[in-house]
């Protein structure tokens, strides 16, 4: 049987006009949606990695084989299309000898440094400490005690 022309465009509207929320191409287009700014991390070490091969003449297959992977799974990874672990990352860096990511650690001047505060009485001419140079008394005192000696300290105006 034959379609009239009427049938033919509404059979084509009607194909058009209905979505599968449940089609494979459109589930793999949310994902790529919800993790857009993962996968441009993904590439942009995929990318880095391939120049360091290019540069020391090695294969694919040959880092898979030290990075301990199959040759599959690192076309995931050439691909973006694989979630790196920290421990892969390191490995991968150390096998290419390339910094991949960098971690900030804390430097030395950025250390936090406790210190306990001495109450002093300050006066025109001179400066005395309120614990008259004893050692001892900087031992931890209670919350009443430190209260007690912040509250007796003058400032000179």
């Amino acid at each position: 049987m034959k379609l009239t022309r009427e049938e033919k465009i509404a059979l084509i509207n009607k194909k058009a006009n209905s979505i599968d929320t449940d089609a494979k191409w459109m589930q793999i287009a949310k994902w790529n949606e919800e993790h857009a700014d993962a996968l441009e991390d993904y590439m942009i070490i995929a990318l880095r990695i391939s120049s360091t091969l290019k540069e020391k003449g090695m294969t694919q297959k040959k880092l898979a084989t030290q990075l301990g992977v199959t040759p599959q799974a690192l076309t995931r990874i050439m691909k973006g299309r694989q979630n790196l672990t920290l421990n892969k990352v390191r490995q991968i860096e150390k096998v290419l000898d390339i910094s991949i990511m960098k971690i900030g650690k804390i430097e030395e001047r950025q250390k936090q440094v406790r210190a306990k505060m001495i109450p002093v009485e300050v006066h025109y001419n001179h400066s005395k400490t309120a614990f008259g140079g004893d050692i001892n008394t900087l031992k931890p005192s209670s919350r009443r005690e430190r209260n007690k000696s912040i509250a007796n300290l003058r400032v000179a105006s």
